[in-house]
């Protein structure tokens, strides 16, 4: 069978009419082995943070990277017993913490209550009145200090690929195709930077100058805010989040609180 014959009636060109299925292929990856509620609630200030042995924030994260991280994410999880809802704190595979939080709505958590925020490929998901929302949200629950780290998708690599036709957008659909994300993509330079707007429930794509609109909107400092490479930053455990599977397309930025 081809790639083709095992996504039946997927149409590349159909952003809309592909938006269903493309929601499914997301919600098949929020499961877990192991999921239990924890008693006495979610963590509110500094203190209960540090009693559960939780330093930050991990957004678009179903089972963080971090030891030390609560992830979050607006679907909610699956275990073989239990499905998360918003307000509860959960035990993930026995070693991590999550919740089901809706970044367009305040954070649940005091002000000062966590020394680092970390999302990757997050922020491009919401418009930009939500990013700035959510932004200073961010800045609102870190301690002095404390450090944010956004990545993603970098306009300018997308721009920069079909003016130029350095290979980028060819490798960027090879990358999908191996992850199974349907059929191969069309391999039309215009669809394969189109799809990086259209597709996946994005709505706002971002170079650095528009990361640092939306950051100092929130409130950030522009000269606290840096451009960074690829798993380097001012926390190294922090930076080591980053997944290596796309960084050619990704921007990493840093903003201290």
């Amino acid at each position: 069978m081809s790639r083709q014959d095992a996504f039946p009636g997927w149409d590349w060109d159909d952003p809309d009419g592909l938006a269903e299925q493309l929601d499914r292929f997301s919600a098949d990856v929020a499961t877990c082995q192991k999921l239990e509620p924890a008693a006495g609630g979610l963590p509110y200030d500094h203190a209960d943070f540090t009693g559960l042995g939780i330093t930050g924030l991990e957004f678009a994260a179903f089972r963080t990277a971090h030891p030390d991280g609560l992830g979050t994410d607006l679907t909610a999880l699956r275990g073989p017993d239990t499905t998360t809802e918003p307000g509860t704190l959960y035990r993930v595979d026995g070693d991590r913490w999550f919740t089901q939080l809706d970044i367009s709505e305040p954070l649940p958590f005091a002000d000062a209550s966590v020394d680092w925020v970390y999302a990757e490929h997050l922020i491009e998901h919401v418009t930009m009145p939500v990013a700035v929302g959510w932004l200073r949200e961010a800045r609102r629950v870190l301690r002095p200090g404390g450090v944010l780290r956004l990545t993603t998708p970098d306009l300018a690599r997308y721009l920069a690929g079909y003016a130029t036709g350095d290979g980028f957008l060819t490798k960027h659909r090879r990358r999908l195709t191996t992850m199974g994300f349907g059929p191969p993509m069309p391999q039309r330079p215009a669809f394969l930077v189109n799809q990086i707007f259209r597709y996946y429930g994005h709505q706002w794509i971002y170079d650095l100058d528009e990361l640092r609109h939306v950051l100092t909107r929130a409130g950030f400092e522009d000269g606290r805010i840096r451009h960074c490479a690829y798993r380097e930053g001012a926390r190294a455990d922090v930076a080591d989040l980053d997944t290596a599977f796309r960084t050619d397309e990704t921007i990493y930025v840093e903003a201290d609180r």
